[in-house]
């Protein structure tokens, strides 16, 4: 019987010591456990991109060249043009600048009007999407559409590069843009400037 009654309190006392709370120290230590494996299953969160958008408009002025005599200086005679002509119109542009550095996103719309030196009236538009470097060179491309006749509109894609001069709200870019289709090849070489509308 002795040893029944003993056999009997130890049992009572490892039952007591297995569901005896666990201190608060040992909680807090396995809830941080628990926290670090969902953190690490999950993956830094990281901070959102801090972007800024700003619009910029000016105009902007320049000569179109179609080299040699293929069909589009060809086209162009026909039309009463010589193989310069002249372009002015406004630029349309709209970037995006991430805070933390790097290129600019750049989208341009630029609707020219060129051979007013001919008498003539020849519209023509064309979209760019390209970056811009912190240090301002530039690069892009898109379609360029131009109004030959009453009834004829070319079509063409434009590869443009060049430079941009910051001066604090004010924007000279400088640019040559190659514009191909079958017809052939023209280059323009085209300047301006354009201002922050936010500092107007």
């Amino acid at each position: 019987m002795k040893t029944s009654w003993m056999s009997k309190a130890v049992l009572a006392t490892a039952m007591v010591l297995a569901v005896r709370p666990v201190p608060a120290s040992a909680q807090g230590s396995d809830l941080q456990l628990r926290n670090q494996v969902v953190l690490a299953e999950s993956g830094p969160a990281g901070p959102s991109p801090q972007l800024q958008r700003s619009g910029w408009s000016g105009p902007r002025m320049g000569l179109m060249m179609a080299p040699g005599d293929g069909a589009i200086a060809s086209r162009l005679k026909d039309h009463g043009l010589g193989s310069v002509v002249s372009q002015f119109g406004w630029q349309f542009e709209r970037r995006v600048v991430p805070f933390g550095g790097g290129p600019q996103l750049v989208t341009e719309a630029i609707p020219l009007v060129g051979g007013v030196e001919y008498g003539k009236f020849v519209p023509s538009l064309t979209l760019v999407m390209g970056v811009r470097s912190a240090a301002g060179f530039e690069f892009g491309m898109g379609p360029s559409f131009t109004v030959v006749s009453a009834t004829g509109i070319n079509s063409g894609l434009v590869i443009a590069a060049g430079k941009s001069f910051n001066y604090g709200a004010v924007c000279i870019p400088l640019n040559v843009a190659v514009s191909t289709n079958p017809r052939g090849t023209m280059v323009t070489l085209i300047a301006g400037y354009a201002i922050d509308q936010a500092a107007r």
